[in-house]
């Protein structure tokens, strides 16, 4: 049996998207670790009443796209390669089966987006004291550890969502009614009689 390949379309669809990952690795990156891409110079310093900086904001949601990005990458030359070159000892399948292009493309546009607003919510999460981290003595003024949080969220999202509805169920969970009775008298012993010497003489 021939394994079907993948069509013209089907690899028209795999070049856009991982153009479209590798786009967002290079730019993510760019922005965090350069200043080629960087804002206006003193836009990071502006802070809103009650809200984190821009630099910070920004930081987080481009290092979670960052995460996601990488994680969809990875996952889709794995694909490939278990659709085209699979184990030794393994019978050829059909690639399409493998690699399904058309289902999963939306997937990966979707996940590095993903990645970056979880990030965001991580932060919330953080800061209101919903969710700790073990970030033992890290410094978390420090903006490497903002872009080391969200690059853990972008590739983590499946266990970030997991602690997410973690939380939603502690916090939204039905709270058991208990049904009151009357309180009823307690019944006391009846007391021992005893005889007075009168009665017995």
């Amino acid at each position: 049996m021939n394994p079907q390949k993948h069509t013209a379309l089907d690899l028209v669809i795999l070049v856009i998207v991982a153009a479209y990952e590798l786009a967002i690795c290079v730019f993510t990156l760019l922005w965090l670790f350069t200043d080629r891409l960087s804002i206006k110079p003193g836009v990071g310093d502006v802070v809103f009443t009650d809200g984190p900086k821009l630099t910070v904001t920004y930081g987080l949601f481009m290092s979670g796209a960052l995460g996601g990005a990488f994680y969809c990458l990875r996952a889709l030359y794995q694909r490939l390669a278990d659709a085209y070159t699979p184990a030794s000892g393994v019978p050829p399948t059909n690639p399409t089966q493998v690699l399904n292009v058309r289902v999963w493309s939306l997937w990966y546009l979707y996940r590095p987006l993903q990645g970056g607003v979880l990030a965001l919510i991580l932060l919330c999460l953080m800061n209101s004291d919903l969710l700790l981290l073990g970030t033992g003595n890290a410094d978390m003024a420090s903006f490497y550890v903002y872009v080391a949080i969200g690059f853990l969220t972008g590739v983590g999202s499946h266990q970030v969502m997991a602690k997410i509805e973690e939380i939603i169920e502690v916090m939204f969970s039905k709270a058991t009614v208990k049904v009151k009775t009357a309180p009823t008298e307690p019944v006391l012993p009846e007391a021992p009689q005893t005889t007075t010497p009168e009665e017995v003489g």
